[in-house]
């Protein structure tokens, strides 16, 4: 269950976009694959399948090589019993060279990566996957399962094994074909119907073969780690029943009295618990420290939680009690030693509950809980993108088409024209390095696990933050200068959206419906629309303005009226009021509306293959004793065009 598992399918190039390079595909499907445990079944519905990595657009891969991310995988949904995506590819060098080849058809076939979580046996060799994560998606060279692909619909699920052509597999005839090819496709059914009927005996027979040997392996004297990594290998490597047997009869007579599980043995120190007693204290330890630290708050899990033992121990008494579990020797040894013997990482075969895998984790949950909880304003008025590398990139806007002409009786078409307005983005990596020290962890302080990272998060929060409002404050708040003009971003005469000093007031009814009007009459480039109606959807404004904005978009009447001249408040309920500290930072007058940023291009924050969240990275502890851990996120940020954007100066 711990497996990445692969499913391999046959691509179709219908429904390709060539110029957006975007490719509806079928990514997976129930139809049963076999594997070495049975013929496997992922069952697609929402309940099932976790597409948590999928929210803002899954990784494609090449091959499944992360080193070679190729686009995003888009729009992951359940439709029809099936998982559809939409594949858009990168424009980095290896992206193009497998683009071409997929639009050219030379590559047809695609596979996802997933784990499975849950499963129900059937009597009949059936596996039914009922609770699977989807981990990514690759364009691959070799197909397993053709039933799935770009743009493929119920026809094809009905005919899973076609491609461009309908065949039957029953009759063995192929549409259109005539009789004298019967023979052949016959044989070929009956070749497939063995093959198949020879994998399912197969898988019967490795099944019984792994159970006579789980069987061999039972009774608590067979608990310790040594019977059960000998288990282990016996089950990988394919060994039969008889050489099994004379393996485990050979390792019992090297050691004649083997101890329980947990037993205390002067000549070979502490014998391991089983891996379901390991598992069992690794997540009750981490149950204990997330408490500890902040990470759990609901009152029955933090009841539920005080009950176990392990919730009193402190962290040196869990280091000493991790090292007892993996036979590691640490009698006689300070706090210091017990701590750093248990984050050594001693153990064989080095899994998710190692001791410093669970610092590792406690640690990236409080720096994603950090993260959440910084009050953000960003998120609201900028579109968020992804970029697949760090290689400058550009980003496209379309003027306004032409109107449209009178075509008399007989008359010509005439091809319509619009510009392009290109300006660039590219990802910047900001970063921190922390460690937890095993000084640290000795004296019981969590604050390595807990505080810091949480701290961490919360800077990394506010550094994208910092650079989305930058975009207002840079060449004295005029703002970048675009490329589709070489002018500032805010400019009076040019782009007819600023009110500099002098000129510039409060937010009011008045200075409102300037602005509005301003943004409404802007125009595209090509002149193919002297005013394009742009409506502002937010009103971005400094924390000295909060009331002033929020009782405007709440008034009935304009609030500069007095009693018995009430005139109605014609900007009532028209924008969203967005609030950020940084103005007042910059200056604490001015005062900014943003168009929607889903219809009309204002500001942009990249992420890095749409990872919008901080990683953290661990290694061992080099220049200090102890865990090092790096802290990082990939953004860029850029203004796209300025007729969405507006700004006056203040009073």
């Amino acid at each position: 269950m711990t497996e990445t598992l692969y499913r391999e399918l046959t691509l179709d190039r219908k429904g390709m976009d060539t110029e957006a390079r975007v490719v509806p595909a079928s990514l997976s499907s129930e139809i049963e694959v076999p594997r070495w445990f049975g013929r496997e079944v992922l069952v697609h519905d929402a309940a099932s399948v976790d597409l948590t990595r999928a929210r803002d657009g899954l990784p494609l891969l090449f091959s499944h090589d992360h080193t070679q991310p190729i686009g995003l995988a888009e729009n992951v949904r359940i439709e029809d019993g099936r998982l559809r995506a939409n594949l858009r590819f990168s424009n980095n060098t290896r992206a193009s060279e497998v683009w071409a080849d997929v639009r050219d058809g030379f590559l047809k076939n695609i596979s996802i990566g997933y784990q499975v979580r849950k499963y129900d046996e059937g009597e009949d060799d059936t596996v039914r996957v009922t609770d699977w994560a989807l981990l990514e998606a690759s364009v691959v060279t070799v197909p397993a399962d053709a039933s799935i692909g770009i743009n493929r619909g119920q026809d094809d699920m009905e005919n899973p094994n076609m491609d461009d052509k309908t065949e039957t597999r029953a009759s063995g005839k192929t549409a259109g074909q005539g009789s004298g090819d019967v023979n052949v496709i016959d044989y070929q059914a009956a070749r497939d119907s063995a093959k198949a009927e020879g994998l399912v005996e197969g898988q019967r027979a490795e099944r019984k073969r792994i159970d006579e040997i789980e069987g061999l392996f039972t009774g608590t004297r067979f608990t310790s780690t040594i019977y059960q990594d000998l288990k282990a290998e016996l089950v990988r490597s394919g060994t039969g029943i008889d050489a099994a047997r004379a393996q485990l009869l050979a390792l019992v007579g090297q050691d004649s009295e083997p101890a329980a599980a947990g037993e205390f043995r002067q000549d070979r120190g502490t014998v391991a618990a089983g891996h379901d007693e390991q598992d069992k204290f690794a997540a009750g330890m981490a149950e204990a420290l997330e408490v500890r630290v902040g990470l759990i708050t609901d009152r029955d899990a933090i009841r539920d939680a005080r009950k176990s033992e392990l919730f009193s121990m402190n962290m040196t008494e869990l280091a000493r009690e991790y090292c007892r579990r993996n036979q590691i020797n640490t009698s006689g040894m300070n706090r210091e030693k017990v701590i750093g013997q248990a984050m050594t990482r001693a153990v064989i075969g080095h899994g998710s509950d190692d001791f410093a895998n669970l610092l590792e984790n406690i640690a990236s949950k409080s720096l994603l809980v950090g993260w959440d909880e910084a009050p953000e304003s960003w998120q609201a008025w900028c579109r968020q993108g992804n970029l697949p590398d760090f290689k400058q990139a550009s980003r496209t806007g379309l003027s306004s088409f032409e109107d449209l002409e009178v075509v008399y009786e007989n008359g010509e078409y005439k091809y319509g024209s619009f510009a392009d307005l290109k300006e660039t983005i590219q990802l910047v990596t900001y970063g921190k390095m922390f460690n937890i020290s095993r000084q640290a962890l000795a004296n019981d302080d969590l604050d390595s696990l807990g505080t810091v990272p949480r701290k961490m998060g919360r800077a990394a929060s506010r550094t994208v933050g910092d650079q989305a409002y930058n975009i207002f404050f840079q060449a004295a708040g005029l703002g970048p200068t675009l490329n589709q003009d070489s002018t500032a971003l805010f400019d009076a005469a040019g782009h007819s959206n600023y009110l500099a000093s002098g000129s510039g007031a409060a937010p009011s009814v008045a200075t409102l419906n300037t602005a509005m009007t301003a943004m409404a009459l802007q125009s595209d480039p090509s002149g193919n629309a002297t005013s394009l109606g742009i409506r502002p959807r937010y009103l971005i404004v400094p924390e000295a303005l909060r009331a002033t904005a929020q009782t405007l978009m709440a008034a009935t009447y304009d609030p500069t009226g007095t009693a018995g001249t009430l005139t109605p408040n014609t900007v009532n309920g028209t924008m969203t009021v967005v609030t950020d500290a940084r103005i007042d930072a910059n200056l604490a007058t001015s005062w900014y509306l943003a168009a929607d940023q889903n219809m009309h291009d204002t500001v942009e924050v990249a992420f890095l293959n749409g990872q919008s969240t901080p990683y953290l990275e661990q290694r061992e502890g080099w220049t200090v004793d102890g865990t090092e851990f790096k802290v990082r996120i990939d953004c860029g940020v850029a203004a796209l065009d300025f007729r969405g954007l507006y700004k006056n100066y203040g009073a």
